[in-house]
């Protein structure tokens, strides 16, 4: 059972696999020394299995291991196709926002993927650096629904990928969801296509190259998401399916649903297609193994399999090696313990800490700290230890600028009405919010239930001492950009009016470690209970969105 041909077609065709550095010796040996069953065929079947990951959203711990158990895994089946349903980026492990992205895509790609699409994280970092590490890692991308107005695209990126295996042959596409920057004056470098109509014109491609089997990789989600019914309108990969008959295996992503058997049959047995998909955060590798009657060259029976990855795994050495050397470059005191939660912390709790932080750090009467100066999430921080790594994870890097500012300028700025109910505590919660909350420390807000109004303890005769992060927002990449001299000149915060604006020499990750290195950081819980005013400010703010 010997892989005998493949074939990829689009714009830019390319042959290229993921590299495999180094280690070829080591998984000899493995497989010589762990011998795995071969498969229990029936007369005239052909086995090929499927391999999949999904959402590995920068957990890189456990990349090793599933780079090693792939590699042992397709040693002893060779028919074997390994591929990723997008989201590599975001959350995780700080250490790849600090290398924009590369730490985590430069080992991916030394993990022995056939090919991957992106997902609606994927562009976190940007089109441009997005590009940059498509050409220097040159794994195929399935981009069937994806589209430039700046070609060229790389090489690398393309529309189709056939795959042959004792005469089966195995036509793979990739699906993006279209919700997020499909208009190109977005994202002018890519964005994304309809996922309906790219897709009905890739199977009908498939079909006329004669192939037996139509994958799609896709990132839609196995069901549409809370948030999305009503909001979104992509496909889910069962819409998907049922609109498109033709198409016989979904891999997917973008929902983090961890697939078990019972659940794949039962979509099998409605729509005739096997769809899947291995939950997120590299906790599983997903199994599909198809046998397929050699003579009609159609599925006739499959087996799936979600791999728990934990240290009974082997290590991949040239996957270790690479987090290794990116550790030792950028982040060699990652697992430094600088603190720790005795509790969970809700959010809104962690950013009022965050706030007093850079306040006390900056000497200043009042910060402003806008939301985006965290991660979006998680929704709670759970109690344990937390070392850098982690804590990056959370916090993004800012400069700290401080100036004054008149109390009456400030008062005023607080209760305009595009800043008011920003100060509201859930605000950040998302939808039907803004997700732009603002958090705060050295004053008090309070929601007046009978005069409906919000109220801020600012004396507009005194004048105060203001901190604020730089970029007034999120900084997405570890290296800081120069502070523009606009900044220097009318503050961080437009339509704020300071006077004597000037910037911390540490940056707020550099507070944080000596911070935690010599006293330890103190977690306090500013609100261990929702205020009273809080529920009815909610409401409030609500009934406004409806109007």
């Amino acid at each position: 059972m010997t892989q005998l041909a493949e074939r990829t077609t689009g714009p830019f065709a390319a042959h290229s696999h993921g590299a495999e550095k180094g280690a070829n010796g080591f998984f000899r040996s493995l497989a010589a020394a762990i011998l795995l069953a071969a498969w229990p065929l029936l007369a005239g079947e052909v086995a090929i299995t499927i391999l999949h990951t999904n959402d590995i959203h920068q957990h890189l711990a456990p990349l090793p291991r599933i780079a090693g158990y792939v590699a042992n895994y397709r040693a002893q089946h060779p028919n074997t196709v390994f591929v990723d349903a997008g989201d590599w980026f975001d959350r995780g492990s700080s250490l790849a926002p600090m290398t924009g992205g590369e730490a985590i895509y430069g080992a991916m790609a030394r993990m022995g993927y056939d090919m991957w699409i992106l997902g609606n994280h994927d562009w976190a970092y940007g089109a441009r650096r997005l590009f940059e590490l498509m050409q220097q890692y040159p794994v195929p991308v399935l981009m069937t629904n994806l589209a430039t107005t700046k070609p060229p695209l790389p090489r690398n990126m393309v529309r189709t990928i056939v795959k042959e295996f004792d005469g089966i042959r195995v036509g793979f596409f990739g699906i993006t969801l279209d919700t997020y920057g499909k208009n190109p004056k977005h994202r002018p470098y890519l964005y994304v296509l309809d996922c309906r109509e790219e897709t009905a014109k890739v199977v009908a491609e498939l079909k006329k190259a004669k192939v037996n089997v139509i994958v799609a990789v896709t990132h839609l989600g196995f069901e549409k998401m809370k948030h999305e019914i009503g909001r979104s309108q992509h496909p889910s990969d069962v819409d998907l399916v049922r609109t498109n008959p033709d198409i016989d295996v979904v891999i997917g992503g973008h929902s983090h649903t961890a697939l078990q058997d019972k659940a794949i049959r039962d979509i099998h047995e409605q729509t005739g297609a096997i769809v899947t998909q291995a939950g997120a955060s590299a906790r599983f590798v997903g199994r599909l193994t198809m046998f397929l009657d050699a003579a009609t060259r159609r599925i006739s029976r499959f087996e799936t399999e979600l791999v728990p990855v934990t240290d009974k795994l082997p290590e991949q050495p040239d996957v270790a090696a690479s987090l290794r050397q990116q550790y030792d470059r950028h982040m060699p005191q990652a697992k430094v313990v600088v603190g720790e939660l005795k509790e969970p912390m809700a959010f809104h709790n962690m950013a009022y800490w965050y706030a007093d932080f850079v306040r006390r750090q900056a000497g200043a009467d009042i910060c402003l700290l806008p939301r985006k100066t965290l991660y979006d999430e998680p929704k709670s921080f759970a109690a344990g230890k937390v070392d850098i790594e982690r804590l990056f994870g959370y916090l993004y890097n800012h400069r700290i600028v401080k100036a004054k500012v008149k109390g009456s300028d400030l008062l005023a700025f607080c209760r305009k009405d595009s800043m008011r109910d920003r100060f509201n505590p859930f605000h950040h919660k998302g939808r039907p919010f803004s997700g732009d909350a603002m958090f705060y420390s050295g004053f008090e807000i309070t929601f007046r239930g009978d005069t409906q109004t919000v109220e801020f303890a600012i004396d507009p005769h005194r004048s105060y001492t203001l901190a604020v992060p730089w970029p007034f927002g999120r900084a997405r990449l570890g290296q800081l950009p120069p502070l523009p001299d606009a900044v220097r000149k009318t503050g961080p915060v437009r339509g704020l009016k300071v006077t004597d604006v000037r910037v911390l020499p540490q940056t707020t990750h550099q507070f944080l470690v000596q911070e935690g290195a010599e006293r330890g950081l103190s977690f306090t819980v500013k609100f261990p209970k929702p205020r009273p005013d809080w529920e009815p400010w909610t409401k409030h703010f609500e009934a406004k969105l409806r109007k």
